[in-house]
């Protein structure tokens, strides 16, 4: 098998290559691994990479392992899909890493033996199609058809991702922290927003959105456990919508949303739905800041969220007795 490893320089502030490319040698090495490594130039890079990788050898079996964040993942994601003998390992270098918490928190995926020597399994894919806008002209692009890993992300949450860039900038945070940060600072200005939710075949419904996500994989946020109840190859997508309460009782009650313990606990349990779907369409009211596995989107038209039609095998590192 060839194993590709996908570095996005920029990853980490900039220590991604310094941190695990001697990782990558020495165990390549030691593993007599055929192996190649190849540098993103930009946003968007990965994806041609991987396609035209894809496309030059498509009997051969490959292992694309991604060196990067969630945005460098999508890209890999989104070029290899569709590919039968191709594989997607993630070596976490980002701030979030929220897909990998779903196997063992995420145990053994930064030991690059233990991703050579892991053995792939099937998990869903999410797809999304939306028309992006920009807020501040109003014009709108032409619609685009995507794919995403772990979730899709609607309302304060997303806002929130909007506003953790700037705060781990200027505060030097991480992960949790700047997401907490993140809470904070925007608690005191969100402005709700309003969609229907058109479910599958179910009755659709419109609301205020505090906070909602669709996903195949359980986190966010840099380890937000708001979707406890998904599982990455169940085949289902699950669909989260908090409506709104008070600031007060978000502060109070974040903590259980943090653990996963939403679902039951007074105030939270009241204000929310629960669905498992194949697809949903979002349609916004007012416009929709949404994040797709972390990356913040913009829309005033509707958002369409679905399981993809096909799996991908994903890297299960090998596990180490202890």
């Amino acid at each position: 098998m060839k194993h590709c490893f996908v570095i996005n320089p920029a990853a980490g502030n900039g220590k991604v290559q310094k941190d695990i490319l001697p990782d990558i040698l020495e165990a390549a090495k030691r593993a007599g691994a055929d192996y190649e490594i190849h540098r993103t130039s930009g946003p968007g890079e990965a994806t041609i990479y991987v396609r035209d990788r894809v496309a030059a050898a498509p009997e051969e079996p490959v292992r694309f392992h991604v060196c990067g964040g969630d945005g460098t993942v999508a890209e890999v994601l989104n070029g290899l899909y569709g590919a039968k003998r191709a594989e997607l390992a993630i070596v976490p270098a980002g701030s979030g890493n929220d897909y990998i918490r779903n196997f063992s928190g995420g145990a053994g995926f930064r030991d690059i033996a233990a991703q050579l020597a892991g053995e792939a399994a099937p998990v869903d894919v999410i797809l999304y199609t939306y028309t992006p806008s920009d807020p501040k002209s109003g014009r709108t692009g032409e619609p685009v058809t995507s794919l995403a890993l772990n979730m899709i992300n609607m309302g304060f949450d997303a806002k929130v991702v909007d506003h953790m860039s700037n705060l781990k900038n200027k505060f030097f945070l991480k992960g949790t922290g700047a997401y907490i940060a993140g809470i904070v600072w925007e608690l005191a200005r969100y402005k709700m927003s309003r969609a229907v939710f058109r479910p599958d075949d179910m009755e659709p419904f419109e609301t205020d959105i505090l906070l909602a996500g669709v996903g195949s994989g359980r986190f966010s946020g840099g380890g937000f456990d708001g979707i406890p109840q998904a599982v990455v190859n169940d085949g289902l997508l699950d669909l989260l919508v908090i409506e709104p309460i008070s600031r007060g009782n978000f502060i109070r009650l974040v903590g259980m949303y943090h653990d996963g313990k939403h679902p039951g606990t007074p105030g939270l349990a009241d204000k929310m739905r629960l669905l498992r779907v194949k697809e949903v369409k979002i349609e916004p009211v007012y416009g929709l800041v949404f994040t797709a596995d972390g990356e913040v989107k913009y829309t005033e038209r509707p958002l369409t969220v679905s399981l993809a039609p096909e799996k991908i095998r994903f890297v299960i590192p090998e596990r180490k007795e202890s």
